[in-house]
């Protein structure tokens, strides 16, 4: 009888040690898997900002400049290749800072290039609070030829 009661008193202690190392591993692992999201995020920001698909071209020379005209034909509800196969989602645009009396609205083909926020790609997904981090790019309207302050943003979304 002494016996039994030793063998339940070590089980019980046994499984709650296990639970209590399980759980300790999972909050652990959950950190591990934000803080890969957010390094792999800022690596494609490096990557978006450099990517030749929106990259100017004067006179077929590349230039270190984000070109509106081509931001305008993407479709900011597809999916571009593994361009955002990361483990998190994430929201992609461009936001015109310069100049200050800009409307501030959402570029489409009806108000271009009076608007300032160039939407690149956002997922259709349902999220509470999102992390934003950002880059300064110079963004190029070559329907007037100017070159304007601008920054590229993603918002890892949660």
């Amino acid at each position: 009888m002494e016996t039994i009661v030793v063998v339940m008193v070590f089980m019980i202690i046994l499984v709650l040690g296990l639970v209590f190392y399980f759980k300790v591993s999972y909050s652990a692992g959950q950190e591990t898997i934000e803080d890969v999201c957010i390094v792999s995020n800022y690596v494609l920001l490096s990557y978006i900002a450099n990517m030749p698909e929106v990259q100017c071209s004067i006179n077929n020379k590349q230039e270190n400049c984000i070109d509106t005209a081509k931001l305008m034909v993407f479709d900011p509800g597809r999916e571009y290749g593994s361009y955002f196969s990361t483990i998190c989602s994430q929201k992609v645009y461009f936001t015109q800072l310069l100049p200050e009396g800009i409307v501030e609205t959402n570029c489409t083909l009806d108000n271009y290039p009076n608007c300032n926020e160039y939407m690149f790609y956002e997922p259709q997904d349902d999220y509470t609070t999102s992390i934003p981090i950002s880059t300064p790019v110079t963004l190029y309207i070559p329907t007037t030829g100017e070159y304007q302050l601008g920054k590229l943003t993603i918002e890892i979304l949660q």
